[in-house]
Order: C-alpha cells, then structure tokens, then sequence
C-alpha cells in the first residue's frame, strides 16, 4: 500500500490496462456492513461508468497510479 490514504476526487490510472485514458476519480469512500472500507470510482472518460473496490486495492501500486494534479505538482 501507499502512505496516502485515498480521498475523494483523487484521480487513480488503472495500472493494468492497455487504454492511455483509463483514470478513475474516487467520487465515494464508504464503510461497509462487514467493516470493509470501499471506494467509489467513477471514470474520468464517462461519469456513467463507476466501479467500487475495497481502498486496500485503490492504495496498491501494483494495481492503481495516483496521478498527479496541478495542485499537487
């Protein structure tokens, strides 16, 4: 896992596809009833598309890049 805890509106890019444009935007963290921590991801592309994965899994680098903002830069 990475030292930052995801937040919403940090935008993620989806280590392992081929797609040049696949950024996910954290819209929602929530807590669900088996005390699992979930992240709502809507795509950067089309708000339409959303995904919800455990924060553990948006932390991993091996499978989610932070990208970097201008703010953050």
């Amino acid at each position: 896992m990475t030292g930052k805890h995801p937040q919403i509106g940090d935008r993620y890019r989806d280590v392992g596809t081929a797609f040049r444009n696949a950024v996910w935007i954290l819209s929602d963290v929530f807590t669900s009833r088996n005390g699992i921590e979930h992240a709502r991801l809507t795509s950067a592309i089309d708000p339409r598309e959303c995904k919800t994965l455990a924060v553990s899994v948006v932390a991993d680098p091996k499978r989610f890049v932070l990208e970097e903002t201008e703010a953050l830069a």
